[in-house]
């Protein structure tokens, strides 16, 4: 673990209410390095309580709770009464605005009536009405790379597949990719905040044009079908048109790939596992799933609406929780020799996408991105490998991400 990354982090803000004991000065907003693989480091710090604190920034908080255990990570997702998600993403309030993103910043009833919406068009029948576009993307961007004897998988692959995927998905023509993952790329990574406001309200402004063009000429795509919805018989507004809007394209783009580099730098560092899948296909769905419990990307926030305990630790209103989804994947408790990456394992608890009522909307097209990725990798590529030396730098934050990813063949 750096210990620079500790040394830096103030413990000023503490809340007297939380315990010395519980607080556990590290950044895990800023875990980053080539040698610092953010998985690890989740694990590492598990040993230091089961719930502890950390004195940083989280979801406009100056810091958070953080739970370890599976069991406790579900009882906080399942009960949204006294575990809102109001305003935990801040991407509105990065550009002085109250929009809501959605469902994701809404709590029931409200966020039962918009799922109620969203659901059927990101369902399984959708989505396989999708799968001929998804796997014609992949195969494209595979044949770009093929002869090449190796490429980065970040920017040649795993960034611009969920892109490609976001415009079919939206009806947007594909001349807009190169701007959409430019405007992505400096939202989530920006190495200033002028930039990603810059960016932030360049989507902004792109999505409330496309609604207002919508509305005027509707077609057969989701942003068409949020213009037409209605809560109670009601149309729904634009800014809540613009919140769902804006959750499909940062939820869509950035965890998928995210996902994608962890799995692949996975795969070309444990050959007999990539070989295992080259020889038996119908293994990669349940591949999938257990590269999506032992690399879930994503951290959650929640923030506490009444003074309450959990496990017997005291949290009071206003309170922020943190929750990674990896801690509850490498759970002992929650599944049986966690570390061991096992493509057959037959009980597979993850959460992943997230649990309860907040539980990911866009689930079955991930898995059906991450499915097709590599079923024609596997299938069109010979074996790749991380070239001797090369380095590939891990960053964690509220998505896990690899910033590098040298593959050769």
């Amino acid at each position: 673990m750096n210990v620079q990354e500790s040394a830096r982090v103030d413990t000023a803000s503490v809340p007297a209410h939380v315990p010395a004991d519980r607080v556990v000065p590290y950044d895990l907003l800023r875990i980053s390095g080539s040698d610092q693989d953010p998985f690890k480091v989740m694990n590492a710090l598990r040993t230091k309580a089961d719930i502890f604190y950390t004195p940083v920034h989280f979801s406009n908080s100056a810091g958070a709770w953080v739970l370890t255990r599976a069991e406790d990570i579900r009882h906080v997702l399942q009960n949204p009464q006294l575990f809102s998600s109001q305003g935990v993403s801040g991407f509105s309030k990065l550009l002085g605005e109250t929009w809501d993103m959605i469902p994701l910043e809404l709590d029931p009833p409200r966020h039962t009536q918009f799922r109620a919406i969203l659901n059927p068009l990101l369902s399984p029948v959708k989505i396989a009405q999708m799968q001929e576009g998804i796997r014609a993307s992949c195969i494209e961007l595979i044949d770009a790379v093929a002869n090449q004897g190796g490429c980065d998988f970040v920017e040649a692959f795993a960034k611009p597949f969920p892109v490609r995927i976001f415009l079919q998905l939206m009806g947007l023509p594909l001349e807009l990719f190169d701007q959409f993952l430019k405007w992505n790329n400096s939202l989530l990574f920006g190495e200033s905040m002028e930039e990603r406001i810059a960016a932030a309200a360049a989507i902004r402004d792109y999505l409330r044009q496309l609604i207002a063009e919508r509305k005027k000429n509707p077609v057969k795509d989701l942003v068409s079908s949020a213009v037409q919805a209605r809560v109670d018989g009601e149309p729904i507004t634009d800014d809540e048109i613009l919140g769902i809007c804006y959750l499909l394209f940062v939820g869509g783009l950035d965890t998928v790939a995210a996902s994608l580099s962890f799995y692949f730098r996975h795969l070309a560092m444990h050959p007999q596992q990539q070989q295992q899948l080259r020889e038996n296909p119908a293994l990669i769905a349940e591949a999938v799933e257990e590269l999506l419990r032992t690399h879930a990307v994503v951290m959650v926030s929640r923030f506490v609406t009444a003074d309450t305990e959990v496990a017997g630790v005291a949290m009071k209103q206003g309170d922020c929780i943190a929750i990674y989804t990896s801690f509850a994947s490498f759970d002992p408790a929650e599944i049986d020799h966690p570390e061991v990456v096992d493509f057959n394992r037959s009980l597979n608890r993850h959460i992943a996408f997230s649990y309860g009522p907040h539980r990911c909307v866009g689930s079955h097209l991930a898995r059906r991105e991450l499915i097709t990725a590599l079923e024609e990798w596997t299938r069109r590529m010979p074996e790749f490998r991380i070239p001797s030396g090369a380095a590939v730098k891990m960053h964690g934050g509220v998505v896990f991400s690899i910033d590098r990813l040298p593959l050769v063949w």
